[in-house]
């Protein structure tokens, strides 16, 4: 997977993202899969972009779902 095919963040989602992965030692591999979990919630929400609650919501299915 290329990153050149991660979605986009704001700022302050990054920030949320980064420490996340770094609190909870998370891969690169589980990183990319957050985002592209983040960008389907959108999707199925109908958003333009990935909101904080659409990141929340990947964060907490990759990571109880142990990627």
């Amino acid at each position: 997977m290329k990153l050149s095919y991660l979605p986009a963040l704001d700022r302050h989602l990054v920030i949320v993202l980064r420490s996340t992965v770094k609190e909870l030692n998370l891969s690169a591999r589980a990183y990319a899969r957050i985002l592209i979990m983040a960008r389907r919630i959108a999707d199925w929400a109908q958003a333009d972009r990935i909101e904080a609650p659409h990141l929340f919501e990947a964060i907490q299915f990759c990571t109880l779902r142990g990627d």
